[in-house]
């Protein structure tokens, strides 16, 4: 029997996490899984989520017996949970770690991976969003297809929360005309199933909202990139994973997703928070030069004239925060960016 391990990255949204593992505890009985939550938000982000978890309406039971198969290095509290499932399957646990510091996303995620590849027991890793409420059958379906289809990374279909009938993407395409990424199939009805092979021959990578990715797929292509702090690190991922053919897609897996509730987001350019902005360009140039590095003086051209439409719109702000991270992409800078971290401090 398959079982997975489900990964989640939180900074300081305790009760989008919270009800993320509520909707884990109505999973279909197989595959069997466990959930390991990081948490980079610091002693207030942990005391938070650890006084939820411990709340009258929390999903989880504290046990303070349990130990997790691996330790993540560094790791400041650690606390364990056992998770009833009303629709039964295998004991679930939940462990939840505090981060030395904040690492990002794909830095939680291999806070956690990173050790737990060091042990036996699973089969498979899945990453979700905290602020995900997976379908009862979203993991099954995930682990389905994977299995049915040799594919060892497959992606859900996302929707938004409240919209669940239309598609939000079915993953990740990147546009090297466009020198951008973009949602595949956005607004698509959800009840028209597609055909997966023509979907996969589109897709660059599931979308970060919802990743399964085989253990021997991720012993192939190693970890997540933690030089993107956040944002393209699923991109880049993906792309890896795309180039041994090994990427699916399995449309009943529906992930609803609310969107932005870490870094903030919003319909308007002006809206939308200026580190968001920042990183997104910073990390274009950083992934093209990484992976398509002829495309790169295009690339810059495109996110000059997509960053004028900032601009266009009244956002100075925000266009200046994109031409600071295009030149710090060209100048090599990688990982957090502290400078703007202490002006733009992700919600709580």
């Amino acid at each position: 029997m398959v079982h997975v391990v489900v990964l989640i990255v939180a900074y300081r949204n305790a009760l989008d996490v919270a009800q993320c593992v509520s909707a884990l505890a109505a999973a279909c009985p197989q595959p069997g899984f466990d959930v390991y939550v990081a948490e980079n938000g610091g002693g207030d982000g942990i005391a938070a989520l650890l006084a939820r978890l411990a709340s009258e309406e929390s999903p989880c039971v504290a046990d303070p017996t349990l130990i997790p198969p691996a330790t993540p290095a560094g790791a400041r509290r650690l606390a364990g949970y056992r998770l009833p499932r009303p629709q039964g399957g295998p004991e679930t646990r939940v462990f939840v770690a505090q981060a030395p510091e904040n690492l990002g996303y794909a830095g939680g995620v291999n806070f956690w991976l990173q050790p737990l590849l060091r042990v036996e027991g699973w089969d498979a890793a899945w990453i979700l969003n905290p602020d995900t409420a997976p379908a009862p059958e979203a993991l099954r379906e995930l682990a389905a297809y994977a299995e049915r289809s040799g594919k060892g990374m497959v992606g859900s279909c996302i929707v938004r929360a409240e919209r669940p009938d239309i598609v939000a993407t079915r993953g990740l395409v990147w546009r090297k005309w466009h020198g951008r990424p973009l949602a595949v199939d956005r607004l698509a009805p959800v009840a028209v199933e597609p055909d997966a092979a023509e979907v996969e021959a589109r897709l660059w990578a599931p979308s970060g909202a919802s990743v399964y990715s085989t253990r021997r797929l991720i012993d192939e292509i190693g970890l997540m990139d933690e030089r993107y702090f956040l944002y393209f690190e699923d991109l880049e991922w993906g792309d890896r994973a795309r180039r041994r053919g090994a990427i699916g897609y399995a449309h009943r897996s529906v992930v609803p997703h609310k969107q932005g509730t870490t870094i903030g987001s919003a319909p308007t350019r002006a809206g939308r928070s200026p580190l968001s902005v920042y990183l997104s360009a910073r990390n274009t140039v950083l992934f093209v030069r990484a992976c398509y590095p002829r495309w790169l003086p295009w690339t810059l051209l495109m996110q000059a004239i997509y960053l004028a439409t900032y601009g266009a719109a009244g956002a100075f702000t925000n266009m200046c925060y994109g031409l600071r991270g295009l030149l710090a992409g060209l100048r090599g800078e990688s990982g957090r960016p502290d400078a703007l971290l202490a002006r733009h401090r992700p919600k709580a």
